[in-house]
């Protein structure tokens, strides 16, 4: 049996339709000759829904033949493929999770999506702060103490989403935080936007379901080998009677034209991380642990190694040098840069990067962010609520309408809801006054409940 049905089968019909009288309008290729210029075969496999291509909305074909592989490959119960990016997932998921309602327990610094499933489900955000890394910042996650303990105050919740890695690749306790869920009744969502590839070599944190996560979105094409925008939501058994409410939620918020483009990536990133990636892995493991340095950002918990992140007060002049090398990275903003290595990489491609943090001095200490505000209004209401603009030096005192928070390292000043204290706006300014990139802060405006 074919482990790549669905690429099998819009291969079959490439080979026997003469002419496509169906959307989408370039008929694969010859109505868009622009893109038929640019991509002369790719154009053919933008397909749609046809009898022998199945339909993502509901699989009973190759789609699902796919679907039912990756899941057999990721040890779950249930797969579900989706093109709208592990946000999509992220939503999907905390839906079908607080089906019979409840409370959502989430680290303080989960991705913004967190917003989104709290307005679709329209359930209340419990926020517990990660920890910290003392040396570089970087946020380590929650505790599994910190999460028994917010449960305990708040015994309304029944779900509760851990990043799994962080942007940065550090991996939270998820065993320990699992156990403090389970025991609680509550279900784990882990996003594992940057970890479809966990526990695939000995040197990577475990995969998430092994951790004892019931939902995992997995980010494929950040960390799995995918197209952008393609993901996947994995069920493990605690979640599988769930599979229900994860259809309702993709049905009312998926496209109901899935890019074919995107489905045959995520079934042959699938099959690759089968086959050949494991190999490729060890290649660039070991490319990337020998890039070292005393600015290089490490913690205690395990890391992935493929994420190179560095802290020095150069950074933005040494990015823009690395760059002239022809060495791009995923972010540098103030004193913090990230590199991704990607699959396959060898120590000739990481030798400029290797060569510059060789060189670099240990870092400086982290900026000190001070206490959060008082929370006045649950996160959701604040975030639908009637909003206006105003400078930070004129926000004290307000509510925060969205989310605030300096890139890197990602954690929030302000999260929706929360009271803007002198403190807070002064830490803002200061961060902006260094240049560091500030998410929800716009010509030094920043969005507040408008009471």
């Amino acid at each position: 049996m074919s482990d790549t049905p669905l690429t099998d089968a819009i291969r079959r019909y490439r080979a026997t339709v003469a002419a496509r009288l169906h959307v989408p309008s370039h008929g694969g290729g010859p109505g868009s000759p622009g893109l038929e210029a640019l991509w002369p075969d790719l154009m053919g496999w933008d397909v749609t829904e046809q009898p022998e291509l199945d339909d993502l909305s509901h699989p009973d074909g190759p789609i699902a033949s796919a679907q039912a592989l990756a899941a057999d490959f990721f040890g779950a119960e249930r797969a579900f493929f989706l093109t709208g990016g592990a946000t999509l997932g992220v939503h999907a998921a905390v839906f079908a999770a607080l089906e019979r309602g409840g409370a959502l327990l989430a680290a303080r610094d989960s991705h913004r999506s967190l917003l989104g499933a709290a307005a679709v489900r329209g359930c209340e955000v419990v926020l517990v702060d990660p920890e910290r890394d003392l040396s570089s910042g970087a946020s380590t996650g929650p505790s599994a103490a910190a999460v028994a303990d917010t449960i305990g105050r708040w015994p309304d919740v029944r779900a509760v989403l851990v990043n799994y890695p962080s942007y940065l690749g550090v991996a939270p306790d998820l065993k320990g935080i699992a156990m403090a869920a389970h025991a609680a009744g509550a279900l784990v969502i882990a996003d594992t936007a940057h970890g479809a590839h966990f526990g695939l070599h000995p040197q990577l944190p475990p995969a998430a379901l092994a951790e004892g996560a019931d939902f995992v979105v997995a980010g494929m094409h950040k960390t799995g080998g995918a197209l952008t925008q393609a993901a996947i939501l994995l069920l493990g058994p605690a979640a599988a009677p769930r599979a229900g409410s994860v259809e309702l939620a993709l049905g009312l918020l998926a496209t109901s034209s899935p890019s074919y483009l995107l489905l045959v990536s995520l079934e042959q990133a699938v099959h690759d991380l089968r086959t050949s990636i494991p190999g490729l892995l060890h290649t660039s493991i070991q490319a990337a642990v020998a890039v070292q340095g005393p600015a290089r950002i490490k913690v205690q918990r395990p890391q992935d190694p493929l994420r190179i992140a560095w802290r020095s007060d150069a950074a933005g002049k040494l990015a823009d040098f690395l760059a002239l090398k022809g060495v791009r990275g995923e972010y540098v903003d103030g004193d913090t840069a990230l590199y991704c290595v990607p699959f396959g990489a060898g120590a000739q491609d990481l030798e400029p990067l290797r060569e510059t943090l060789a060189e670099l001095p240990p870092p400086p200490p982290p900026p000190v962010v001070p206490p959060r505000g008082p929370q006045r209004i649950a996160p959701r209401a604040a975030l639908l609520a009637r909003r206006r603009r105003t400078a930070l030096e004129n926000a004290v005192g307000t509510i925060a309408a969205d989310v605030v928070a300096p890139v890197p390292p990602g954690i929030p000043a302000l999260w929706p809801g929360e009271r803007i204290t002198r403190e807070v706006a002064g830490y803002l300014e200061s961060e902006a006054a260094q240049g560091r990139r500030i998410m929800g802060i716009d010509h030094e405006q920043v969005w507040v409940v408008a009471e």
